[in-house]
């Protein structure tokens, strides 16, 4: 807040000085600079004083504020406390999963898809237990499409993949 009122201060004895001059250079017919000359400005000890209370203040403030952060609000019987209460909903993104899938060819993708849809699966048994809501429709169909997953292993080919059966699924996983 100082700062502000040190720089306005700046400002103003520099416009001063410039006008000034202007006025002055206009009346002798000299070259007017346009760029204006350094003040200097001198602080009192009161100006100074305020500007350390501030500085003070403000650390203060700052603490204090880092404090609340960790404490816990207290109320008295007669003290309304409001809560809010958040909501959290889960679900599984089936659609993308499905077309993981579909792009796995070797064995080795469709187990990287199989990994992904389990522990999709863990995380919403777990948010069920936390008693968050969960998408059962989505959970639902992130089961089938495991087990479409694991009839899809035996039939899948075991070799690494070409290139453009790698961009394929590294597509699919970022639609």
């Amino acid at each position: 807040m100082a700062v502000n009122g040190i720089g306005a201060f700046q400002y103003q004895s520099i416009y001063n000085l410039t006008n000034n001059r202007k006025e002055t250079a206009e009346s002798a017919d000299e070259p007017v600079s346009d760029t204006p000359e350094r003040d200097r400005v001198e602080f009192s000890a009161e100006g100074l004083a305020s500007n350390e209370a501030e500085k003070t203040q403000d650390e203060e403030i700052a603490v204090s504020e880092e404090n609340t952060e960790e404490e816990e609000p207290v109320g008295s019987e007669d003290d309304e406390i409001e809560s809010e209460s958040v909501g959290v909903s889960m679900g599984i993104n089936a659609a993308k999963l499905a077309r993981m899938l579909a792009a796995a060819k070797t064995r080795s993708q469709v187990q990287a898809v199989m990994e992904m849809i389990m522990s999709d699966l863990r995380e919403c048994d777990a948010g069920k237990e936390k008693g968050y809501d969960v998408d059962e429709a989505s959970v639902s169909a992130a089961e089938s499409l495991l087990e479409e997953a694991k009839s899809r292993m035996s039939s899948a080919e075991d070799r690494e993949p070409t290139p453009q059966e790698e961009m394929a699924s590294a597509l699919a996983s970022l639609m």
